[in-house]
C-alpha cells in the first residue's frame, strides 16, 4: 500500500510542506499493519475548516482497490486520521 500526506495551510496559507510518500511494504510488518488498517477506514473527509490560517492534510492511498483521496482541516481532524498522520510522519523520518 503507497500512502501519501500533504499537509499545507497556516499562517495565510503560506505553509507547503513536500508530501510524505509512505510504502508499506518497506516497513516493519507491525508498522505497515496499523497504518494499513487506519488507511483501510480513512474516511471520506472532514468539514471545511475556515480562515486562511487553517491546516489541511490531503491523504491520498492506493491499494488493491484504487485510489482514495480525503482532506481534513484543523481542528477538525478525527483521532484515527491524526494517528495516521503521525504514523506516516515518523515511518518518513526513519526512512
Amino acid at each position: 500500500m503507497r500512502i501519501e500526506v500533504r499537509e499545507h495551510g497556516a499562517f495565510a496559507g503560506n505553509v507547503r510542506r513536500l508530501p510524505l510518500v509512505i510504502e508499506t511494504d518497506d516497513l516493519e510488518p507491525a508498522d505497515a499493519r496499523e497504518l494499513e488498517e487506519l488507511a483501510a477506514s480513512l474516511p471520506a473527509g472532514g468539514p471545511a475548516g475556515h480562515g486562511a490560517d487553517v491546516m489541511r492534510y490531503d491523504v491520498l492511498v492506493d491499494d488493491a482497490s484504487g485510489r482514495r483521496t480525503a482532506a481534513f482541516f484543523e481542528p477538525n481532524v478525527p483521532e484515527p486520521v491524526r494517528r495516521l498522520l503521525r504514523l506516516v510522519r515518523d515511518a518518513h523520518r526513519r526512512a
